[in-house]
Order: C-alpha cells, then sequence, then structure tokens
C-alpha cells in the first residue's frame, strides 16, 4: 500500500503524520498493517475534531466523512468555484478584457480544466489552498485589476504560489504606516 503526505494538509489539520496514517488505514481497511506499524495516533483528538468514530477495537473504528473529503471531493464543483471566483473579464485602459468562459464545462475553459484538474486531482485541501491565495491576490490588486493574468496563464504559472504565505492584516497594517512625499 502506498500512503502520500501532503505536509501542507498536515499542517492545516494539525494532524501528525502519525494521526494521517493511522486514519488513512482505517478508512482503506488496512488494519492488518495499522497493528504491525509502530504508530501512535492520538485517537480521543481525532474523535474530538470528527475524523473518526471509535469502536471497542481498531477494526470497528470507522472514518468520518470529515477525513475522506479531506482528499477526495467532486472535482468539478471545486472548478466550477474557481471560474466564478476568478474574474471574468477586466477593464483595462482600451477596453475589456476577456480572462475566461462564464460557464465551466464549454470549450473554452477545457485546457484550464485539464490543467487545473493535474494540479488538484481530488485533493480538496489544495484546492482551498489554491482558493486562499485566490483571495488573497484578488483583495491586493483589487484596485488593479486591468493587469492580472488569463485564467490559464495563472494555472501554468502557478501564480497563487506568490501569495499563499502572504497575511493581509500585515499588508493592510504597513500600508497605513507607508511614508509617502508630496511633489
Amino acid at each position: 500500500m502506498k500512503i502520500e503526505l501532503e505536509l501542507q494538509l498536515l499542517e492545516d489539520t494539525d494532524m501528525s503524520a502519525d494521526d494521517f496514517t493511522a486514519l488513512y488505514l482505517v478508512f482503506k481497511g488496512g488494519f492488518d498493517l495499522l497493528q504491525r506499524l509502530n504508530l501512535h495516533p492520538d485517537w480521543e483528538k481525532l474523535q474530538q475534531e470528527g475524523y473518526i468514530k471509535l469502536g471497542e477495537t481498531i477494526e470497528e473504528h470507522v472514518a468520518r466523512q470529515d477525513f475522506i473529503d479531506l482528499f477526495t471531493n467532486n472535482f468539478d464543483s471545486m472548478f466550477a468555484e474557481l471560474i466564478g471566483t476568478y474574474p471574468m473579464k477586466v477593464n483595462t485602459t482600451t477596453g475589456i478584457r476577456i480572462l475566461h468562459a462564464k460557464d465551466p464545462d464549454v470549450k473554452a475553459n477545457e485546457k484550464c480544466k485539464n490543467k487545473y484538474k493535474k494540479i488538484v486531482k481530488t485533493n480538496k485541501h489544495i484546492h482551498k489552498a489554491i482558493m486562499k491565495a485566490l483571495d488573497t491576490q484578488l483583495t491586493l490588486e483589487r484596485h488593479n485589476l486591468s493587469y492580472l493574468q488569463n485564467l490559464e496563464t495563472w494555472l501554468n504559472n502557478h501564480t497563487w504560489e506568490k501569495y499563499q504565505d502572504i497575511d493581509i492584516n500585515d499588508i493592510n497594517n504597513s500600508e497605513s504606516k507607508r511614508i509617502t512625499r508630496k511633489l
């Protein structure tokens, strides 16, 4: 059995590698492997957070939907959310520039959809991280959207990665302390 650990997922959920591995093995029914590995999951914490329902024995533990949703979801709804959030058009000095088609299922969005599927797969936490970064970008550039990239370019360049570690509150506080000159 192959188990991939997304470090960002562990950080976002405040879950240890042992917690995730044990939950995944419960979800996949790998109880014999779970007993052979030297894992020390915090079962009580995982139950309190809604990731598992504990049974009398390990074989009776059941992974809950909250855990399953961390890495499996409906891709079409995730892509529709991206299309709905990313600006469809922007005003420029020469007119209007179209960044993507409105309907997520049209041929014009097919390349974007395929690219996003390669990036996100069915990982909802990756989608959430991208949407959070997009929200940060749109907040920071709200007065200068005319330079926003076409959606396909934005996906190809992984532009959201530039905005992932930015805290909006820090930016807003630094803008109020900005020193400017009057000419």
